[in-house]
C-alpha cells in the first residue's frame, strides 16, 4: 500500500466505489480527460491544488459508498474501525492520508520518459488491473448478483479450461448453481460455458464430476455448455453491455494478472470476440428434453433397447419396480394423457422383458436407498412422487427379486462420495447405452427435465466416469452380490420395523 501510485489508487478507489470516472470529474469540476491522465499516470493535479483535490476526491469516494462497497473499501485498506468511532469520518480521514501519500510519492519519482503511451481513447478504455484472486471473485459474484437484483437481462460468457485449474476453482464452479439457483430472477440469466474437454483420465472422477454437476444442477436458467478447445492459462467472464474480467495464469493455478473492464464498448468488443469463436468452433454438449418429450418421441425406448446398458443410479426412480406397481403410479401422474400411458406400458413391458434379462451394469448409492425407505421420496422420470410403505416395501422386494435370479444384472453399490469435496451436492444419475447417454436434472416441482449427451467427448467422458466408478477401490465399491442382497434384505427388515411403530 506504501509503494502505490496516486493514479493506481484514484483507479482502485473508483473501482472499489462502483463510479465512473465522467462522475468523478463533474463532481472535481475538471473535463474527463484529467481524471484519465491522472489514472493513467499521464499527469498529476497540480502541487498548489493537489491537497484540495485529495480531500475532495475523498468526499466524493465516501458520499457515494453503499453498505457493501464501503465494507470493501475497508478491507482493502484493511483498517480496523472500532465502534465507538465515526465510519464515514474514519473513511474521509483514511482516503485522504493516502491520496496525499501517493501522490507525494508519484511526484517524488516521475519519469515521463518511461510513462506508458495512451493508446486508447478515453471512451474505448476504462479498465482496472488487479492480481488478486480473491478479489476477483467477490467483486464478479456481487457485480451479477446486483444487476440480477436490479431485474435486469444478463447474457453472460465463460471461457475457461475447467480441468486445468486449481481444484478450489473446480469446486466453486461446480457448487457456484446454489448461490445462482437461489436468485429469485433466475429467468433473467443466460449462460454460455466454454470448456475443452482434453482431461487426463486418472482425474476423471473430479473432472466429469464437476460438468455434470453443472449440466444437472443449472435447472432454473438457460444455462449451456460447449466443447471449445480454450487456453490452459487463460480464463474469461463476460457479461455483455456491463464488465469484462481477463485472467492469466501460472501452471499452479497462481493468478499473473488480472483486467476488469466496466467500459462498454470494450466490454462488448471482448463479448462478440467470445461469441464468434463459440459460433466458430463450440460444440453443445447437451440438449435438454422434459420428462413427457422423453417418453413421447421414444428417447428413452430407444435408451432401453440399446446396446451395453449401464445405470448409476443418484437416487431412487421408476427401474425395477414391479409391473403393476409401475404402472399405478404411472397412472397417477400420466392418467390424463392416453398417448403418454400407451408409451409407458411399452416401456414398462421392455424394462420387464428385454432390459432386466440384459447384461445390465448398475450403480446405486446406498446412502439414497436408505433415505428412499425413509422418506418414500421417489423420482419418477424425473418427477417426484411419494410412496407408502406397502408401495415402498413392494417395490425394494421386487428389486431383491430381480437381482437373486438374474445372472445377467451385475449390481454394486456406492458406500458414500465418490468425490469428497462434492459432499453437499445431489448424486447424479446417469443412463448410458452405447449410443444414448441421458443425465437426470435435479428434481424440481416445475421441472423435469433430462439431459441428452449430444458431444462425442461429452459422452466419452460419461463412459469414463462410470468405468472408473465401476473398478473404484474396494472400501468404496462394494462388489459382492450375496452381500449387497443381505443389505437389502436388512433394509426391507427395518422398513417393516418402522411401519409396525408408525
Amino acid at each position: 500500500m506504501d509503494d502505490i501510485i496516486f493514479g493506481e489508487l484514484l483507479g482502485k478507489l473508483l473501482y472499489l466505489s462502483n463510479q465512473k470516472k465522467s462522475s468523478l470529474a463533474k463532481s472535481l469540476g475538471y473535463d474527463i480527460s484529467y481524471i484519465s491522465k491522472w489514472i493513467n499516470s499521464k499527469n498529476l493535479p497540480s502541487s498548489k491544488n493537489a491537497n484540495a483535490i485529495c480531500r475532495e476526491i475523498s468526499n466524493f469516494i465516501v458520499n457515494s459508498l453503499t453498505e457493501s462497497t464501503s465494507n470493501d473499501i475497508v478491507k482493502y485498506f484493511e483498517i480496523d474501525i472500532k465502534e465507538n468511532e465515526d465510519k464515514r469520518e474514519y473513511l474521509l480521514n483514511i482516503i485522504e492520508k493516502y491520496l496525499k501519500k501517493s501522490y507525494l510519492s508519484a511526484t517524488g519519482n516521475i519519469n515521463k520518459g518511461s510513462m506508458l503511451q495512451e493508446t486508447y481513447t478515453q471512451e474505448r478504455y476504462n479498465s482496472t488491473n488487479y492480481v488478486n484472486p480473491r478479489l476477483r471473485k467477490k467483486f464478479l459474484a456481487e457485480d451479477v448478483i446486483g444487476y440480477v437484483e436490479k431485474n435486469e437481462k444478463l447474457d453472460i460468457l465463460i471461457c475457461a479450461d475447467v480441468f486445468h485449474v486449481p481444484m478450489e476453482d473446480k469446486i466453486a464452479l461446480a457448487l457456484s448453481n446454489q448461490e445462482l439457483n437461489n436468485i429469485e430472477r433466475e429467468n433473467n440469466l443466460s449462460i454460455k460455458f466454454l470448456t475443452g474437454f482434453k482431461y487426463d483420465k486418472e482425474d476423471v472422477l473430479v473432472n466429469a464430476m464437476v460438468i455434470l454437476s453443472m449440466v444437472s444442477s443449472y435447472y432454473k436458467m438457460d444455462f449451456e455448455i460447449y466443447n471449445c478447445d480454450v487456453a490452459h492459462s487463460i480464463g474469461a467472464f463476460i457479461v455483455k453491455n456491463k464488465l469484462s474480467y481477463f485472467g492469466v495464469f501460472r501452471p499452479d493455478g497462481a493468478s499473473l494478472l488480472t483486467n476488469i473492464s466496466k467500459e462498454k464498448e470494450a466490454v462488448n468488443e471482448f463479448y462478440y470476440s467470445v461469441e464468434s469463436l463459440l459460433k466458430s468452433q463450440g460444440n453443445l454438449i447437451y440438449n435438454k428434453k422434459s420428462s413427457i418429450d422423453i417418453i413421447k418421441d421414444t428417447t428413452y425406448m430407444q435408451y432401453i433397447m440399446g446396446h451395453d446398458p449401464r445405470w448409476l443410479i443418484g437416487n431412487i426412480n421408476e427401474l425395477f419396480m414391479p409391473e403393476d406397481l409401475f404402472l399405478e403410479i404411472a397412472e397417477s401422474i400420466f392418467g390424463y394423457d392416453e398417448d403418454i400411458m400407451n408409451k409407458l406400458r411399452k416401456i414398462n413391458i421392455f424394462l420387464h422383458n428385454l432390459t432386466y434379462k440384459s447384461g445390465l451394469k448398475v450403480l446405486i448409492y446406498e446412502s439414497e436407498l436408505n433415505k428412499y425407505i425413509s422418506s418414500g421420496e421417489l423420482s419418477f422420470f424425473n418427477i417426484p412422487v411419494t410412496l407408502t410403505f406397502k408401495q415402498r416395501e413392494k417395490h425394494i422386494r421386487h428389486l431383491e427379486k430381480v437381482f437373486k435370479e438374474s445372472t445377467d444384472i451385475d449390481i454394486r453399490i456406492i458406500d458414500g462420495k465418490v468425490v469428497e469435496d462434492f459432499k453437499n451436492e445431489e448424486n447424479t444419475s446417469m443412463f448410458l447405452s452405447k449410443d444414448i447417454k441421458l443425465i437426470k436434472m435435479n428434481i424440481q416441482k416445475e421441472k423435469h427435465q433430462y439431459a441428452i449427451a449430444t458431444d462425442d467427448d461429452f459422452k466419452n467422458m460419461c463412459d469414463d466416469l462410470f468405468d472408473s466408478m465401476w473398478n473404484i477401490e474396494e472400501n468404496l465399491i462394494c462388489k459382492d452380490k450375496s452381500y449387497i442382497l443381505d443389505r437389502i434384505s436388512k433394509a426391507i427388515a427395518y422398513m417393516n420395523i418402522i411401519n409396525e411403530k408408525i
